[in-house]
């Protein structure tokens, strides 16, 4: 007698939209998160991949970094967004793998030569805290961080393009414990990042406590901002406080010419979304940008 059938529909049937499932779960047709075998399956399968998605200064829209953001792919080649299985690999403590395995990939690549490694920008990589505060991910970020010093010797004089985005919706570790642990990167030139800020979570402590240099604000509270005059209200005293900080902001979802300039209005320094294309996948040579 065989093995039980354990694959799902999902990763069976090649013709289903990449993001179906997370459309299914919007109607109420599944009940049940993200399978996670799945997710196990995939990282011992090494079907994590990267997507780009641009950044740019809001002022002269040019570019100037991007955000890379991790997608899975299912056995028949599909690709799924960070949304559809993020919160189950954080419900069995598989996050940590992911972010390994992006940034992995990510400083992987500009360490080869190429297109990509010739441009001059900042690196945006998602990082949950539980990865953050593990020692041996730190030293694995400074080890790649030194394979792309020796690749390119001249890069340590326009300084390391590697930034840690902490996201807001996971923050379970320690300030003071978390800045202990990653001083030896900051040491290096890495920089923090804030994600989604103004969402649901409180990351008012990380903001005290780490040396934030970049602050993103949600893709609600942004969109929200163009339409409600509460939401704009609180977008600009965000703003201000971020600039009295000294921090350069980030407005993420902006996906319409209104958008950009009520952010523009608002001061926003740059900005990401659809306005400017989806985040783009990685070809053969390793990584492809858009913008």
């Amino acid at each position: 007698m065989g093995a039980p059938e354990l694959v799902s529909p999902l990763f069976r049937e090649p013709c289903r939209s990449p993001n179906l499932w997370l459309q299914d779960r919007a109607n109420g047709h599944l009940r049940d998160a993200f399978p996670r075998a799945q997710v196990r399956w995939a990282l011992q399968e090494h079907r994590m991949r990267v997507a780009y998605q641009p950044i740019l200064r809001l002022d002269d829209l040019q570019v100037v970094g991007h955000e890379a953001l991790a997608r899975m792919l299912t056995p028949q080649g599909a690709t799924l967004v960070a949304e559809s299985f993020i919160d189950t690999a954080a419900s069995i403590g598989l996050e940590p793998r992911i972010d390994a395995d992006i940034t992995a990939q990510v400083m992987s690549a500009a360490a080869r030569p190429g297109p990509f490694a010739a441009t001059h920008g900042k690196l945006f990589m998602n990082c949950c805290s539980a990865f953050l505060a593990q020692p041996l991910y730190v030293e694995m970020l400074a080890k790649r961080h030194q394979d792309w010093l020796d690749a390119w010797p001249g890069a340590a004089q326009t300084g390391a393009p590697w930034i840690l985005e902490i996201t807001e919706r996971n923050l379970d570790a320690d300030p003071p414990h978390l800045l202990s642990t990653l001083a030896p990167l900051l040491d290096l030139g890495f920089e923090l990042a804030l994600d989604d800020f103004g969402s649901k979570h409180s990351a008012f402590p990380y903001l005290l406590a780490l040396p934030i240099r970049y602050l993103k604000f949600d893709k609600a509270l942004v969109q929200a901002a163009a339409t409600e005059l509460r939401a704009e209200h609180v977008l600009r005293r965000l703003q201000a406080m971020a600039q009295d900080l000294g921090l350069i902001t980030i407005a993420e979802g902006v996906e319409g010419r209104d958008l950009l300039e009520c952010v523009r209005a608002i001061g926003i320094d740059w900005g990401q979304g659809y306005l400017w294309g989806q985040a783009q996948g990685s070809n053969a040579s390793g990584i492809s940008l858009v913008g």
